[in-house]
């Protein structure tokens, strides 16, 4: 894509190199496993909440922003969702149709190539807008306005994303390995002022923060100490609300 700004063409480079890596190596498998297995998966507990906040997708038209090698695609459509999933990178596409075929689902879903900032879509056009992992690459006042603008009226935008308000969190990120570590050129982990610039495009705002102590969980593995350390997690936030923004996730919903 000649419209492409330079960091979006490095970040286009970045995955049409990793995810034909990955799946050749069987660490993307062409079948996308159960919801369940994906609940239990790091980031699982954030993924359960995100779908239960989505509520029934039947019928549902669903703009997917930067969907990556269509793990997410797949879940939306096999819960009844029409999905454009659209990406910067030829490879997320590619993989995403290939997925989608493997599971039947290619009636459910549609790709497209396109920056999140440009959609070339109608005003009014989608149901919903998800992005798993894709505000923290884009620009925020550029794709925040096209968001409203494609959105129906009521409908409602939901994103998961790191959260970049911890400093210790932020110096692992940049500094040291650990478990299953992708990182493209251009990232930049959300922070609190750039969720409320957002909203103000939308009539109203919701969020909530993962992932304080369980953290931990990406360095040690072994998904069986997921479940004990959300919980211990859930205990914390609940009673010291101001450790939020040291997490490590934050979903955000903006309705319109």
């Amino acid at each position: 894509m000649s419209s492409l700004t330079t960091a979006q063409r490095l970040d286009a480079a970045y995955y049409n190199a990793l995810w034909p890596t990955l799946f050749a190596r069987h660490q993307i498998p062409l079948l996308v496993p159960p919801d369940s297995d994906m609940f239990r998966a790091d980031l699982g507990r954030s993924l359960r909440v995100m779908f239960d906040w989505l509520g029934d997708l039947r019928g549902q038209r669903v703009l997917e922003l930067g969907c990556g090698p269509g793990d997410y695609t797949i879940m939306l459509a096999r819960r009844g969702a029409q999905v454009t999933a659209v990406d910067i990178a030829a490879a997320s596409l590619n993989l995403t149709r290939r997925r989608a075929a493997a599971h039947q689902l290619e009636s459910s879903v549609a790709v497209r190539v396109a920056a999140a900032e440009t959609l070339a879509f109608p005003s009014n056009s989608f149901d919903l807008v998800v992005g798993f992992g894709l505000l923290h690459h884009a620009d925020a006042r550029a794709l925040a306005p096209e968001i409203r603008r494609v959105l129906k009226p009521g409908g409602r935008a939901l994103f998961r994303e790191p959260l970049g308000e911890n400093p210790l969190l932020h110096l692992i990120r940049e500094r040291m390995p650990y478990r299953h570590k992708h990182r493209s050129p251009n990232e930049h982990p959300l922070t609190h002022s750039d969720i409320a610039g957002v909203g103000r495009y939308f009539c109203r705002t919701r969020q909530r923060e993962f992932y304080l102590l369980s953290m931990i969980s990406r360095a040690i593995g072994g998904e069986m100490s997921f479940p004990a350390l959300w919980a211990l997690d859930e205990f914390l936030l609940a009673r010291v609300p101001l450790a939020r923004r040291w997490c490590r996730y934050v979903l955000v919903e903006y309705a319109a």
